[in-house]
């Protein structure tokens, strides 16, 4: 594991300044970082061979697109081959948002998109009849909103953060349309006129379709997948159970949970708990003092709080684009 010591400001403000935005210039970031194009590039470039930048993708918020999200959580028992067939039949679906593995409570988490009720009950007929037989137990929620924060424990920074999984709309996309979102899934770096050749289109109308695609909140922001094990991070979930679950509370814990450094998302479920909150924290004793202030601020309220650390995060498995028809 490299030691997060190695890395200095200008890393930190790098990394905090693209998991973002990957699109952000580099005379920006050697703005911020007070360093030549060239500094900032040759850094970039030091972090992606030190496997800590992973690769650069697309957030789309397919609550855009009509769709609905539900989450499932699965204790399992099996061989190294059942699970390696499990991961495999969950990457084979377009609707898999994220799955991400866990040795707790829970062994997989799963995110999946569905177009209506029935398609859930379908995939998890499919899940239960292929493998029903290493399932010891599941939960099933469904994710009202989310509230994403952009990173702030790697340097002092503004709280800034944007909101998606809202109300469900139903922009429609085109074929031109979804070979866009494609290709920015796969590597949203890329230049302009790059994405204008792929599609055959001048930069000038790629660039009114991607304008359109954030105006109607399918393109939420250009991300940077980075391993935040790498330097030194654990992701911790946590679950909270509430009780006396008044709107008047709700803002209050998510308000709470707003004011933490280490946070990473909050999201409110439809469930067996109410709130799922992410941070990244260097060990534990980081995560102790934080689940102590949240159970002395709301004693009433907070009934539980369980955690996990997930690993494997794999996000958009099947790096497609779900049919918005």
């Amino acid at each position: 594991m490299k030691d997060n010591n190695i890395l200095d400001k200008a890393d930190n403000t790098i990394l905090t300044n693209l998991e973002f935005n990957s699109r952000i210039k580099d005379k920006d970031l050697a703005k911020l970082c007070h360093l030549s194009k060239d500094s900032i590039r040759y850094r970039i470039r030091n972090l992606e061979k030190e496997g800590i930048i992973l690769g650069y993708s697309c957030f789309i918020d397919y609550t855009k697109l009509g769709r609905i999200c539900y989450k499932i959580y699965l204790k399992i028992h099996g061989s190294e081959k059942d699970w390696n067939n499990l991961r495999e039949f969950i990457d084979s679906f377009n609707s898999i948002f994220e799955r991400f593995e866990a040795q707790s409570d829970w062994n997989f988490g799963i995110v999946y998109f569905a177009k209506s009720l029935y398609d859930y009950y379908s995939f998890e007929r499919e899940l239960f009849t292929n493998f029903g037989q290493i399932i010891q137990s599941f939960e099933l929620s469904q994710m009202l909103d989310a509230e994403i924060f952009e990173p702030r424990f790697l340097i002092e920074n503004k709280s800034k953060s944007f909101q998606v999984f809202g109300d469900v709309k139903d922009v429609v996309l085109d074929e031109i349309d979804r070979q866009i979102l494609e290709l920015l899934l796969k590597d949203s770096s890329l230049p302009l006129i790059k994405l204008s050749e792929n599609v055959n289109l001048s930069p000038d109308a790629t660039k009114k379709r991607i304008q359109r695609l954030v105006k109607e909140q399918v393109i939420k922001k250009n991300v940077t997948n980075i391993n935040y094990q790498k330097i030194g991070f654990e992701i911790y979930k946590v679950f909270i159970w509430v009780k006396g679950y008044t709107q008047e509370v709700e803002k209050k814990i998510i308000d709470k949970l707003a004011d933490y450094r280490n946070v990473r998302n909050t999201i409110r479920m439809i469930g067996p708990w109410k709130i799922e909150v992410e941070f990244a924290c260097r060990n534990y004793d980081d995560l102790y003092v934080i689940l102590k202030d949240l159970r002395i601020s709301f004693p009433e309220n907070i009934t539980s709080l369980n955690y996990a650390i997930f690993r494997n995060n794999v996000y958009y498995p099947s790096k497609k684009v779900i049919d918005s028809k």
